[in-house]
């Protein structure tokens, strides 16, 4: 097991841009429609840094892909919604959560631009809040700006934990290190083995008893209407 191990971090520091790919794509996910629901990004990301981190990866170029992830995430879903708008709802696999479409469009229409910053820490409506700030055309530089200032403060909350666990596991010595480097991995097969599983149930549970809710619509503007002269 040790020689696995060792073979593990040495893989990982002699190959730091897979890690750095790793969670730019885990950050890019979290936003992405339904995908974001059933991978379990924040922990791989967690998971992942700490793994680096033990093997001598510097931590802020894992920052620095976590905040371009998540930025890159949230604008390819704005922009699917602003190109697509509501017609995107209506095919697959989106058409299976009418529930969380719903939730999410009420988020969105009760906080307004905010809903862009909060929806970044919230685990239901995270996968679909930039997709429907799209489609109801959200101003672009409020949800960039909002998408912006949320990687700011989501990035460090994810990558650092990871950095820490790596800096603490391999501050313990070679017996430490290579307890810490198991719990990991056992963390992040057990993050991916429950992303499989919960991707299994979670069409069904999203599917209501009652005829699905139509997807949000957008009214034009009530035309006005000037008065006669007679």
């Amino acid at each position: 097991m040790a020689t696995y191990l060792h073979g593990l971090l040495d893989f990982v520091a002699g190959h730091p841009n897979f890690a750095f790919a790793a969670v730019f794509l885990l950050a890019l996910s979290e936003a992405i429609p339904v995908v974001g629901t059933v991978v379990p990004g924040s922990s791989l990301i967690i998971g992942i840094c700490a793994l680096a981190t033990t093997a001598d990866v510097k931590p802020w170029p894992l920052l620095v892909a976590a905040f371009l992830g998540a930025v890159v995430g949230d604008g390819v879903s704005f922009w699917l919604g602003y190109q697509y708008r509501r017609e995107i709802l209506r095919g697959w696999p989106l058409n299976r959560f009418p529930r969380l479409i719903a939730h999410s469009a009420a988020f969105v229409k009760k906080y307004g631009v905010a809903s862009v910053f909060l929806a970044r820490f919230t685990a239901v409506v995270r996968a679909f809040v930039p997709l429907l700030a799209g489609i109801f055309r959200m101003s672009s530089g409020r949800f960039y700006f909002a998408n912006v200032l949320s990687a700011l403060v989501w990035a460090p909350l994810h990558v650092f934990p990871g950095i820490f666990v790596g800096m603490a596991i391999a501050l313990g010595g070679v017996h430490a290190q290579q307890l810490g480097v198991l719990a990991i991995a056992a963390v992040i097969i057990g993050a991916i083995a429950w992303s499989l599983l919960k991707a299994q149930w979670q069409p069904a549970r999203a599917a209501p008893s009652t005829p699905p809710a139509r997807p949000p619509v957008e009214r034009p503007p009530p035309e006005r209407v000037g008065r006669g002269n007679g």
